[in-house]
């Protein structure tokens, strides 16, 4: 980790502080780091231990492209592991950049659509309960890291340029997105919207925090009702 950060602060540090020799072995390092074959302990030790925000976001990233490539070696139990505790660290570590969790968050987006291939959402109904029970605090902060969870789910089943690939076929890709429709939408509609009453109703001047959840709340219930009206039009085309 000693290495990593050094390379990190190099990266960061102003181009008339550092050579370009010194430059160019710090991103020799990282290239190494992002080529790791099962990276995940390693990720999990440099977000629990470095303080440098690069670092951070680059263990983000590399769980990320690691989770892609080696899905297929996972173990149903290791993975569920995973998404556990990337969610319990998003939740737990408040003072992590906005980058980075949303990055985090991203993951588990993959995980759990890659995942619901195979337990038909089964994953996916015990993290929405996970969230629903996250927002049920109050906390405004809580509420903000739920809605970017969802978020990262519906991107990701969105099957849009602002989705991942997850080394599913297309094929795959449209059953995931139909399981998820027929379980999950209403679902989160239904969720979003009265979480949406509840912040409509607080009293007082509105918050930088919480005009960025109202915001981030009418965006999902939007992209929801789009979706679902989308669906619906496709349906009735095709019967």
């Amino acid at each position: 980790m000693e290495q990593l950060e050094k390379a990190a602060h190099i990266l960061m540090a102003p181009p008339d502080l550092v050579t370009s020799d010194q430059r160019h072995e710090a991103e020799q390092v990282f290239l190494q780091l992002r080529n790791t074959k099962n990276p995940f302990n390693l990720c999990r030790q440099l977000l629990e231990n470095s303080q440098v925000d690069y670092l951070l976001f680059e263990a983000a990233s590399v769980l990320r492209v690691g989770v892609i490539r080696e899905w297929r070696d996972l173990s149903k139990e290791d993975s569920l592991q995973l998404r556990q505790y990337i969610v319990h660290y998003v939740v737990t570590k408040h003072n992590i950049p906005h980058y980075v969790r949303e990055t985090l968050v991203q993951v588990v987006g993959i995980m759990v659509k890659r995942g619901s291939v195979d337990d038909q959402g089964h994953d996916r109904g015990q993290l929405l309960t996970e969230v629903e029970q996250l927002v049920s605090s109050g906390d405004n902060t809580m509420r903000m890291i739920g809605c970017s969870i969802i978020s990262a789910l519906m991107h990701e089943y969105a099957i849009t340029v602002k989705s991942t690939d997850v080394g599913l076929t297309w094929e795959t890709h449209f059953k995931a997105k139909k399981q998820f429709e027929g379980t999950d939408l209403r679902r989160i509609f239904h969720f979003i919207v009265n979480l949406l009453g509840e912040v409509v109703k607080m009293e007082g001047k509105m918050s930088d925090e919480l005009s960025s959840l109202l915001q981030k709340l009418l965006m999902i219930a939007e992209t929801t009702l789009t979706w679902s009206f989308i669906s619906l039009h496709h349906i009735l085309l095709h019967s």
